[in-house]
């Protein structure tokens, strides 16, 4: 027996329950109980439960459920006058037949008839109400989680993606200064392919990966920005500041390195003397984090190369924490400034336990 229909039964055997008894204080408060009423409580639960379990047998082999409220409508009430009749019917030939010791019901002019009907159609007419009303809610349920799983699967694919995209230009780059130093430094060259491999295995390992922790995604932007030397040589420096506690968090992956490397491509690339990239880390409001890229160079104001990097990082954030995250891009005197904000990711009960940076402890 499925949970829905086992809700279904006992909601009927609760609802006419209820029904009936509501019959019985009504006579006990008039003071007629005797063994006459309860022949009629107990015609009216069986005929309630018999009869409004045939109206939803009706209402489902109909496909009244599916219906517009225009044509709903009519049929609901046409199915509670029917269904009403029956009952008085019903009820009218079971009294006749035997409770001898009250009037007949089935006798011309049929004016109890009559007076029956119009309780029964109107009980019948508000179960049908509940009943619907309880199916478009459970519908309503359904599609919401339907929605929600369609949703979250969508994000997932779009996030995938999304993690799946790399720069070629970068690898080409790569490529060819380790190609330069094979000849020229064989024991740098070796150090920058296991470099070059680090960097590969995250980008195909972040599609399985929702989060990875800070210091996993520091190591990739250390091998990154150490490639990226290569190229640039004394025209790229470096810092990274960020308290050797924050290294546990949790953060998505490569988003970290697509923001340093934007910064590379849209700041140090472009000035001939090239620049410095500052990399910081901090709490803020109370279980936040903030990370901060900053570059020298200079912000194109109302232009598009942010970078694909950014926008792709800004999808991202939105995917994975809604409204709650930050990331922006603004200039500040001679360098641009890139500060994502991660939500939630401290423990309640975090202090800070060493003021040690991420250089300190790694040199």
């Amino acid at each position: 027996m499925s949970e829905e229909k086992s809700v279904y039964r006992i909601s009927q055997v609760v609802g006419w329950f209820g029904f009936v008894f509501l019959i019985f204080l009504q006579n006990l408060v008039d003071g007629h109980l005797d063994w006459g009423i309860w022949k009629v409580l107990v015609v009216n639960f069986i005929l309630g439960i018999g009869l409004s379990h045939g109206m939803r047998a009706v209402i489902i082999r109909t496909g009244m459920i599916g219906l517009k409220l225009y044509r709903l409508v009519p049929r609901i009430v046409l199915l509670s006058i029917v269904t009403g009749v029956v009952a008085a019917l019903l009820y009218g030939t079971i009294s006749d037949l035997f409770f001898t010791d009250v009037r007949p019901i089935l006798v011309w002019p049929y004016t109890l008839l009559i007076e029956l009907v119009v309780p029964f159609v109107t009980i019948f007419t508000f179960w049908n109400i509940l009943y619907f009303a309880a199916m478009f809610l459970k519908n309503y349920e359904r599609e919401e989680i339907k929605n929600l799983r369609l949703t979250a699967s969508m994000n997932e694919a779009e996030l995938n993606a999304l993690r799946a995209q790399m720069n070629p230009h970068f690898m080409f780059n790569a490529l060819n200064g380790i190609r330069a130093l094979i000849s020229e430094n064989p024991g740098r060259a070796k150090k920058s392919i296991t470099r070059l491999s680090n960097i590969l295995r995250s980008s195909l390992t972040s599609v399985k990966k929702e989060f990875s922790t800070l210091e996993e995604e520091l190591h990739i932007v250390l091998d990154y920005l150490e490639l990226e030397k290569i190229r640039y040589e004394e025209r790229l420096n470096y810092r990274v500041r960020i308290p050797d506690y924050l290294m546990h968090i949790r953060v998505p992956p490569l988003l970290l390195q697509t923001l340093v490397e934007n910064a590379v491509k849209h700041g140090i690339s472009t000035l001939p003397r090239g620049g410095e990239i500052d990399i910081i880390g901090e709490v803020e409001e109370e279980s936040g984090v903030l990370l901060r890229v900053i570059n020298s160079g200079k912000l194109k104001v109302n232009s598009e190369d942010a970078g694909v990097g950014f926008h792709i990082s800004l999808r991202r954030l939105k995917l994975l924490y809604g409204d709650r995250a930050r990331l922006e891009l603004y200039p500040q005197g001679e360098k641009v400034v890139c500060t994502v904000f991660l939500p939630d990711v401290l423990k309640p009960d975090f202090k800070p336990n060493t003021i040690l940076t991420y250089e300190d402890r790694n040199h």
